[in-house]
């Protein structure tokens, strides 16, 4: 499939500019008039904006990939800035010249160039394309996965916008290509079927058998009890591939990977079923492939179906020949091939001598298996993590340096208000102090000299009038400030309005990204909710969906509360969005939960982000440790099983008179001491079993009259196994009480709460 990828890739990037080859060697050129005519057009003194035309055109035209790129490098040169058609798709050209050449590393940019020309354009066609272009080189360098598919899905929203089929039809196969190699088959399957659907309304006959090969490799990963549903689709895409003529050698090339593919799926049958007649269809089909992939210089593709050919000798017992084969195809052999090429060679090889009892070049053999298969490991997890990191680094240096911008000015602002208003508030203080004893020390004076000074009692009488409008001056002035000093306070609390009304605004968020009740209950027809925040926002929160006959449900506790458990409880759903969808296991679930959480929150890197090393200069640096606290249990009602693994949380299950608790592992998802996977329990269920997920909000609350009961978590379960067959409507509504009555008043609560109930 990896052959068929790049394969299939290369045929929708070489359209966009009409490069006649895309090796580098020359051929004769049946354009050779018009680039002849071309190159005579172009003078000396010819305006710029001709010269940029002509070899803009010769780009598009030229006989070889390298003679392409410097056409595109020299209308590049003699553009206009006013010329943005031209200058968009000279980068394009540099753009795919790079990655037909093997870097897409060096192509990237020149893409992201060409789409700022396309966007002042409003070309949506050129914008999908280009991007799907970005895509495929982000695949290529082994990119984090989500870049790929966020281009594909730009690509996808133009093409949706001017209602290209052809172009949806091209989008929507690759979506399943990459599905497909991540082994997600089931969303491959629904992407190819998309992809078939378009196909059908523009009546392409290659894309549909494209289209059907890619639903019968994502069948036949899934499951090996599909490989006839996987033949069937396979031989409908071959019967397309033969009733279309074409010397397109893409399109022939597909033809005989399915050839390829079909041959692989008849000898797995026949190893299953040990029937004659799968394995003879297995050589039939590598009778028509031949040697066409060595003929035309495609070595890699020409080893599996030796493979298949030896595969088939084995099924007849025809082990000498089995081994001719593998020693022959030795001399394709080179040291440079990927190390998984040669494990796959050395493989066969040991098997093979095993079934002709020659031990000792059995041996040989398996230790060189051994060897690459080594090699392979380590090449395959550097990569993966050297570029997960690189892109993980680059999105949180863009969202940080975005963060601080904003925090900063809104920080600096709020400082310099504060600062003012100590500031004057202080001044004003001194002031009336400074007045108070002047007018004291005054009065004080007059006194005495009333006493002493009978004779001159009028003269003191009017120097006192004059103190006196002093005082009425300073009064009035005392006043104005005062008026100043409640303009200051009216502004703080419109601050504190505004802050109250942000908070608000983050729960309507909280709470329009939890499962709305409408699709819990058309989950689970018999359960309740209760949810009690602490705070305006909350730490706790729930997850319900289903995938097929699987039924998850999830409620998890954040560390904190308020706004940082709202903050932690938002990136646990947006997180657990993505993750539930690729599988719905409940250990897969909270192991990928935590990897999730340590990247996002930085718990696996001991260097500070830009923000903390402004914030804290002064101070060591400490990595978050915050986390959350969940239980997870997948129900399949078809099989009344269910699963379930819990990080710090129980799930009670009461049937009849019975509680039965089901403990997690003790750590939470997040960074911790110890990071061993968490562990899955299955177990058998009936029609009436009660199953109860919780925070410990319930069970830690103190009871009201300040004293330090906590209500308990034995307490609990004996009162769910008092009110479990009760409906669960009611259930909820004696919880509730029960709570509030233990509580008190509101403001008592110390943590939030959320308890769901599920009866089967």
């Amino acid at each position: 499939m990896k052959h068929f990828f790049a394969l299939m890739m290369v045929a929708f990037i070489l359209p966009q500019v009409a490069l006649a080859q895309y090796e580098d060697a020359e051929f004769t050129d049946p354009n050779q008039t018009i680039i002849d005519s071309l190159l005579n057009a172009i003078k000396p003194d010819s305006p710029d904006s001709v010269k940029a035309y002509n070899y803009n055109r010769l780009s598009h035209i030229a006989s070889s990939i390298d003679t392409s790129l410097k056409y595109a490098k020299l209308s590049l040169e003699f553009c206009e800035k006013s010329d943005i058609q031209t200058i968009a798709d000279d980068y394009v050209g540099i753009g795919l010249y790079y990655y037909i050449s093997c870097e897409p590393r060096k192509a990237l940019p020149y893409f992201f160039k060409s789409i700022d020309f396309y966007n002042q354009l409003s070309d949506k066609q050129h914008i999908g394309n280009v991007c799907m272009n970005i895509g495929n080189c982000y695949r290529d360098i082994n990119h984090a996965t989500d870049s790929v598919l966020y281009y594909y899905n730009i690509a996808l929203k133009n093409y949706n916008e001017i209602k290209d089929t052809n172009c949806i039809c091209y989008a929507y196969r690759h979506f399943g290509d990459i599905f497909s190699m991540l082994d997600f088959n089931t969303s491959a399957e629904e992407y190819y079927h998309k992809a078939l659907h378009y196909a059908t309304l523009s009546k392409d006959t290659l894309e549909q058998a494209f289209a059907w090969y890619g639903l019968g490799y994502a069948i036949i990963q899934e499951s090996d009890t599909l490989i006839l549903s996987a033949i069937d689709m396979y031989k409908r895409s071959v019967s397309l591939f033969d009733s279309k003529e074409t010397d397109d050698i893409y399109y022939i090339d597909g033809k005989y990977e399915v050839y390829t593919n079909l041959a692989k799926a008849y000898i797995k049958e026949a190893k299953f079923t040990g029937r004659k007649e799968y394995a003879d269809s297995c050589y039939m089909y590598l009778k028509k492939i031949g040697n066409y992939f060595l003929e035309n210089g495609e070595i890699s593709a020409h080893f599996p179906v030796v493979y298949y050919y030896v595969d088939y000798l084995v099924f007849n017992k025809k082990y000498d020949a089995a081994l001719a084969e593998l020693l022959g195809l030795g001399k394709y052999l080179r040291d440079d091939f990927p190390a998984g090429d040669l494990l796959d060679y050395h493989e066969k090889l040991y098997e093979t001598y095993l079934l002709l009892g020659d031990y000792k070049n059995a041996l040989k053999h398996h230790e060189k298996l051994l060897e690459y298969s080594t090699k392979s490991l380590n090449d395959s997890t550097f990569n993966t993590l050297k570029n997960a990191e690189v892109e993980n680094v680059r999105k949180m240096e863009l969202l940080k340096r975005e963060s601080a911008e904003k925090i900063h000015t809104a920080e600096r602002q709020r400082m310099r208000t504060v600062i003012f208003s100590l500031i004057g508030g202080l001044f004003l203080i001194s002031l009336l102090v400074f007045y108070i004893f002047r007018v004291l020390r005054i009065k004080k004076k007059a006194n005495a000299e009333l006493l002493e000074k009978n004779a001159i009692l009028i003269e003191q009488k009017e120097e006192i009038q004059a103190q006196r409008d002093e005082i009425e001056e300073q009064k009035e002035e005392i006043e104005a400030q005062r008026d100043e000093i409640m303009a200051q306070r009216d502004h703080i609390e419109a601050q504190s309005k505004e802050i109250q009304s942000s908070i608000n605004y983050a729960r309507r968020i909280q709470r329009s990204m939890l499962t709305p009740a409408e699709t819990i209950s058309g989950i689970f027809p018999d359960y309740f909710l209760l949810y009690k925040p602490r705070d305006i926002v909350s730490g706790d929160y729930y997850w319900v969906g289903q995938f097929g006959d699987n039924k998850v449900c999830i409620v998890a506790d954040c560390t904190g509360h308020g706004v940082p458990g709202g903050f932690l409880s938002v990136l646990g759903m947006s997180n657990l969005n993505y993750i539930v969808g690729q599988d719905v296991s409940p250990d897969t679930i909270l192991n990928r939960l935590r990897e999730a959480i340590i990247t996002n929150l930085r718990q696996s890197d001991n260097s500070p982000s830009a923000l903390q090393e402004e914030e804290e200069s002064s101070s060591a640096f400490f990595r978050s440790s915050d986390g959350m606290d969940a239980a997870v249990y997948v129900i399949n009602e078809r099989q009344m099983k269910l699963s379930f693994a819990g990080a710090n949380n129980p799930l009670v299950l009461i049937r009849g008179d019975e509680v039965q608790v089901l403990k997690g592992d003790r750590m939470p998802v997040g960074i911790y001491a110890r990071l061993n996977p968490f562990q899955c329990t299955t177990i058998d269920i009936q029609r009436g079993d009660c199953l109860y997920t919780f925070s410990d909000g319930f069970q830690d609350q103190f009871e009201s009259g300040g004293t330090f009961d906590k209500f308990s978590a034995r307490r609990l379960r004996e009162l769910l196994l008092e009110i479990h067959q009760r409906p669960m409507s009611e259930q909820k509504e004696i919880l509730n009480r029960t709570y509030e009555e233990w509580r008190g008043p509101a403001e008592n609560q110390t943590d939030d709460v959320v308890v769901m109930g599920v009866r089967i």
